[in-house]
């Protein structure tokens, strides 16, 4: 081959390499399931909570700040899983292991109030 015939096809690849490059997305980052279930458990505490919603906005804020989280993230995520019914079955469990240990933990606390 000659050395024109090996640029051009040098020049091809490179082009070729450069547009698959720029084609490719981002990858998403996508919020670990035991944080999600915990920032959406109490999301939707709030959305029950009879207040204005500029203080449930700033609830929700306050919350995806302590997790670590953004607001971008949390719906990349629940969207990523939306058709992904046993993520959800699990993100549930989580949230009602967790309901459940608070109610046992209340439980307790009542009974040694009235104990004294």
């Amino acid at each position: 081959m000659s050395s024109v015939k090996i640029f051009i096809f040098l020049v091809i690849i490179l082009l070729a390499l450069e547009n698959f490059a720029c084609s490719e997305k981002p990858k998403e980052h996508y919020i670990k399931k035991e944080t999600f279930s915990k920032a959406l458990q109490e999301m939707l505490v709030i959305q029950y909570l009879k207040i204005k919603e500029p203080q449930k906005a700033a609830l929700i804020k306050d919350i995806l700040k302590k997790n670590h989280i953004n607001k971008k993230e949390f719906k990349a995520t629940k969207i990523h899983y939306a058709q992904e019914p046993q993520f959800w079955v699990d993100v549930f469990k989580e949230i009602k292991q967790r309901l459940n240990d608070e109610n046992r933990r209340l439980q307790r606390k009542v009974k040694q109030k009235q104990r004294k």
